[in-house]
């Protein structure tokens, strides 16, 4: 009778931690679809901001006969706005020399009082 009491309750103990196992499993299942479909989301609206990016800069380069040099030279100081040559936009706060406030890296010029932001000096 104590075997079988025993037995029983590692039984139960078993089922129990089998439910939670199961449990987490489906959980898990979740969490990945969902990441699954926000990458999928993902990828669709970088598609289709490539996809516009490019039809404005036919636009542009048609209408104002602008060359891919001009383009890249643009995109080179738009980078270096934040303080690195890494083909990237990353904003970060920067204090202007001439007024003292804080601007967002992004912009090429300080929202306050004007002065231009020159790439790396401020990063």
């Amino acid at each position: 009778m104590h075997g079988i009491f025993f037995t029983g309750f590692g039984v139960a103990n078993n089922m129990r931690n089998m439910t939670e196992q199961t449990a987490a499993i489906k959980q898990a299942a979740n969490a990945t679809a969902t990441t699954r479909t926000e990458l999928r989301d993902l990828r669709d609206q970088v598609e289709r901001l490539a996809m516009l990016n490019q039809a404005l800069w036919e636009l542009l380069s048609e209408r104002f006969h602008l060359t891919e040099e001009e383009l890249e030279r643009k995109a080179q100081e738009v980078d270096l706005r934040d303080g690195k040559a890494d083909g990237k936009m990353t904003a970060h706060p920067l204090r202007c020399p001439q007024c003292g406030r804080v601007s967002n890296s992004r912009h090429k010029k300080c929202l306050y009082c004007g002065m231009l932001f020159e790439g790396s000096v401020f990063g």
